[in-house]
């Protein structure tokens, strides 16, 4: 899916994951996806990968403005050592990524503005995953659709989306709350409140169905329900 659009990645400490036209062409593929999955319905978001709370780590920490130490976390199961690394790595990928690079690169990006503002950030400190994620939370929004999300790199595409088009914010339902602590602070910047608490570690997007089945099942209960005139 995401070969086309230039998927090698750059290491995160040291070099942009992407490159700005490999991160525009991965939002406009996610778009795409998003567009055509949500007019079929409710779209429940979902991720494979190791590794990739670090990246999302480093995301929140500069849409939010927050120490690298308050943004990392364990992950799938990470012990002290391998912590404090984690925290090294986002340490230098945000210094590396200072305020005034994530502009100066999304001057380069086509057109400008909060869209812009996304597109480089995702070059500087994202990777194929988010960007497409964050494509699929812009497209399933244009076309009406809910977008339930998961854990932490779900939360942080679709925070990343409301960046760069504010009424995305309205689509979205928090399907659970990971055990990550900084993904509790990115859904109170989105203004959500989890419909599980369900602590999972993983991502793959079983809290994200789990809760779609919550909605789908109040929304039947309530069709089916009686009412009063």
């Amino acid at each position: 899916m995401v070969e086309d659009a230039g998927s090698s990645t750059g290491n995160l400490r040291d070099e942009p994951p992407l490159e700005l036209e490999a991160a525009e062409a991965l939002l406009a593929r996610g778009r795409a996806l998003g567009q055509e999955a949500g007019r079929r319905g409710l779209v429940a978001l979902g991720e494979v990968g190791i590794g990739n709370t670090t990246v999302a780590a480093a995301l929140a920490a500069w849409l939010l403005d927050l120490a690298p130490a308050d943004a990392v976390g364990r992950g799938a199961g990470a012990d002290a050592a391998m912590l404090v690394r984690k925290e090294e790595v986002v340490a230098a990928a945000l210094a590396r990524t200072a305020e005034t690079a994530v502009g100066a690169a999304a001057g380069a990006v086509t057109g400008a503005g909060p869209v812009a503002d996304a597109v480089a950030a995702l070059a500087s400190l994202g990777g194929p995953d988010v960007a497409v994620l964050t494509g699929v939370v812009l497209g399933a929004a244009e076309v009406g659709a809910p977008v339930v999300l998961d854990g932490l790199l779900t939360t942080v595409a679709a925070a990343l989306a409301v960046r760069a088009e504010p009424a995305v914010a309205s689509h979205l339902v928090a399907g659970q709350r990971s055990r990550e602590a900084v993904h509790q602070a990115v859904l109170v910047s989105l203004g959500l409140e989890p419909l599980l608490d369900l602590r999972f570690r993983a991502g793959e997007g079983v809290g994200a169905c789990l809760a779609s089945g919550v909605l789908l099942d109040a929304l039947e209960l309530r069709r089916t329900a009686g009412r009063t005139a």
